[in-house]
């Protein structure tokens, strides 16, 4: 199962996602594509953040990208990075109500 948390805030986001979507006994693709999806949605938010960064128009507290965990974590008063963000969060929304035995998520 795979967890993903975003915490909406006025000046950024918070984004926490877990988990894989399948487990070792699972040989079917469907689960891994879905792993695939939610992987490519967060590297995009990732990527949007470092851009923004780069401009100067975002600070970033944290971004790790890793197998089974991601974390991207971020200040701006750049209302364009969070509609763009929060775009992609409808992605990872979409993906869990399409997929709710594979993937948890919550927004607040």
């Amino acid at each position: 199962m795979t967890r993903i948390r975003i915490d909406k805030h006025l000046t950024g986001r918070d984004i926490y996602i877990t988990g894989h979507c399948r487990n070792n006994k699972e040989a079917r693709a469907e689960p891994i594509l879905i792993c695939e999806a939610v992987t490519a949605l967060a590297q995009t938010a990732a990527c949007n953040v470092y851009d923004s960064e780069d401009k100067g128009e975002a600070d970033i507290i944290d971004i790790t990208l890793k197998s089974g965990q991601a974390v991207i974590s971020y200040i701006t008063d750049n209302d364009m990075l969070n509609a763009v963000v929060d775009g992609i969060c409808r992605g990872f929304f979409m993906l869990a109500e399409s997929y709710p035995e594979y993937i948890e998520y919550i927004e607040r």
